[in-house]
């Protein structure tokens, strides 16, 4: 045991391993941080209507008018099928997708699709 406290001692004596741990730190605080906001963001409702293969529509909704990296990163999860204001409306997403899309900080939202017609 006095072995491994004369490793630590060591190690928290040195600057550069102090500062990769404050780094950790940092990531796995922002990886939480992500975890705990992305709770929120999924409205009741969606998923409640899968396709065959399990996927279903959903609007995205941002704080903002997307561009074009938002489009793209999105298109990752699902097939966009347009966009009004700041909501983009996505196709074809799988329950892993929304929990990716949650996860983004720059999503405000995610609803089911707004028009039932919507080929899912």
């Amino acid at each position: 045991m006095s072995t491994l406290r004369s490793i630590l001692t060591s190690v928290v004596r040195m600057p550069a391993l102090r500062r990769i741990g404050v780094v950790v730190l940092l990531v796995l605080a922002w990886q939480v941080w992500l975890s705990v906001q992305a709770v929120g963001k999924v409205a009741p409702g969606v998923g409640d209507h899968p396709d065959q293969r399990g996927r279903f529509s959903v609007d995205v909704v941002l704080n903002f008018a997307p561009e074009r990296y938002h489009i793209l990163e999105l298109q990752k999860h699902g097939r966009v099928a347009g966009t009004s204001d700041n909501t983009v409306h996505l196709r074809s997403v799988s329950p892993a997708g929304v929990d990716a899309l949650a996860r983004e900080y720059w999503i405000e939202r995610i609803d089911p699709a707004s028009s039932p017609n919507r080929r899912p």
